[in-house]
């Protein structure tokens, strides 16, 4: 039985004490280290020295990076336990993300407004059903400015 890969975001902060050819080795590490178990790397982003909130394990800056990558769950259970064994990363997180074409964009549409004149009303207006709102999509309403746009 074929086993299904997820997709996971790892997010970690190295110590502030390593100079940077040491966080750049480890970094480089922790890819070989998922690589090793055959997890497929999608984004990932150099750890940069960022100003912590509050202190961790006595340090007030880290190196903060993270890595998207693809993998099972049995091999993700193997990660975390060797992530918890490096001294140098003071913190960090495994999240599980939904892949970038599963994500629902989120539908956007908008009401037209309705001008009401004020003027006397007859009795012919007064019979006639009143006005409803009508919905338009964005496209919609990006063509409707282009053409106010160009007619200026």
């Amino acid at each position: 039985m074929e086993q299904k890969n997820n997709n996971y975001e790892l997010s970690f902060w190295f110590s502030s004490r390593l100079s940077e050819e040491e966080i750049e080795k480890k970094f480089d590490n922790l890819l070989k280290q998922l690589e090793k178990l055959e997890a497929l790397i999608i984004f990932s982003q150099s750890p940069q020295l960022k100003q912590l909130a509050y202190s961790v394990k006595k340090e007030r800056n880290a190196y903060f990076g993270y890595i998207q990558f693809e993998l099972s769950k049995d091999s993700l259970v193997h990660l975390e336990a060797d992530l918890r064994l490096n001294d140098d990363l003071i913190r960090f997180m495994v999240l599980g993300i939904k892949p970038k074409e599963k994500q629902k964009a989120p539908s956007i549409t908008f009401r037209k407004p309705i001008h009401k004149e004020q003027k006397t009303t007859t009795q012919e207006e007064t019979k006639q059903e009143p006005q409803k709102e009508k919905i338009i999509s964005l496209e919609e309403l990006d063509k409707k400015l282009n053409e106010i746009l160009e007619e200026e």
